[in-house]
């Protein structure tokens, strides 16, 4: 029995498979000879780990890419006459946006199980990921790990960490998943990584696209909900930090309003006959008119 334990008994060594074509850095320790492929005969990850490319990023890599290549090769699988993006994707698109025909690849023949676990895996490596994407990465991890459906392991984590003997080997499965991955922990992410899956928009879908950090978005959250949208955009135009955030959400809250009585005492003080006459004519006439219309009301 592996690490891992009878539950996800491969993904050890999946793992291990994934980080000998990943390093840390980024770049690829496969054994295989980098060559040079048509961008036409590449096909991106259908279920690629990334779901948004900061388009100013992309933008900044293709100049990069216009003067000086690409530095390092992808990776891309054989997928019938075509080969499909393992991972390097940001690259691909730049390299089109830069008007390249050509880009360096590492050719490798990987499984379909491999394919997600290494596309996933070089993904949790990068410093840029927003927090949703690092969270639906951990679950097709964890999915793999406990023989799971991904749409299933929300509910699952949640009832381990409620009932923890009653799961004792999927808590040791997924205490060495973290462990190798690094980081959190997995009682850490289920109370503050899963709840980006219950955001509602528009703060998820800013997450989603990178705009908007997490954590922000969670305290729009809690802001009455016509307020949201307004909240989001201006967090996202002004980038306004958390501090400030908080400060904008309590400066538009609605005030209390104001009792009755209060107001009544309010207008007593500012109602005086030296005061009427001192109105301009047309002001004067529409304040006596008010004052007439109350005391019809109240009679």
């Amino acid at each position: 029995m592996n690490a891992f334990g009878r539950k996800g008994p491969r993904l050890t060594n999946l793992l291990e498979r994934a980080q000998s074509f990943t390093a840390q850095d980024g770049t690829s320790a496969a054994p295989a000879a980098p060559q040079t492929l048509p961008l036409d005969l590449i096909v991106p990850n259908p279920r690629q780990p990334r779901r948004h490319f900061d388009p100013q990023q992309l933008q900044d890599l293709a100049v990069s890419i216009a003067e000086r290549g690409v530095l390092q090769p992808i990776m891309v699988r054989p997928s019938g006459e075509r080969f499909e993006i393992v991972f390097g994707e940001r690259r691909y698109r730049a390299s089109r946006l830069a008007g390249r025909r050509e880009i360096p690849v590492i050719v490798q023949s990987v499984s379909d199980e491999e394919f997600d676990v290494i596309a996933t895996l070089e993904n949790l490596q990068r410093a840029d990921l927003n927090r949703f994407e690092e969270v639906t990465g951990k679950l097709t991890l964890l999915a793999r790990a406990l023989n799971l459906d991904p749409a299933d392991v929300p509910a699952h984590l949640r009832q381990m960490r409620a009932s923890p003997q009653a799961h004792p080997e999927d808590v040791q499965v997924t205490e060495q998943l973290f462990a190798q991955l690094g980081g959190e922990q997995w009682v850490s992410f289920v109370v503050n990584g899963l709840p980006v899956l219950s955001l509602k928009e528009p703060m998820r879908a800013a997450v989603e696209r990178g705009e908007l950090a997490y954590s922000k978005a969670l305290l729009i959250a809690r802001a009455p909900a016509p307020l949201h949208a307004e909240l989001v955009s201006e967090a996202v135009a002004q980038g306004w930090t958390q501090a400030e955030v908080r400060a904008q959400i309590r400066a538009r809250q609605s005030p209390r309003p104001a009792a009755a009585g209060d107001a009544l005492r309010d207008l007593r003080r500012q109602l005086s006959p030296a005061r009427l006459a001192a109105l301009p004519e047309k002001q004067r006439a529409r304040a006596e008119r008010l004052i007439a219309e109350l005391g019809q009301l109240l009679s």
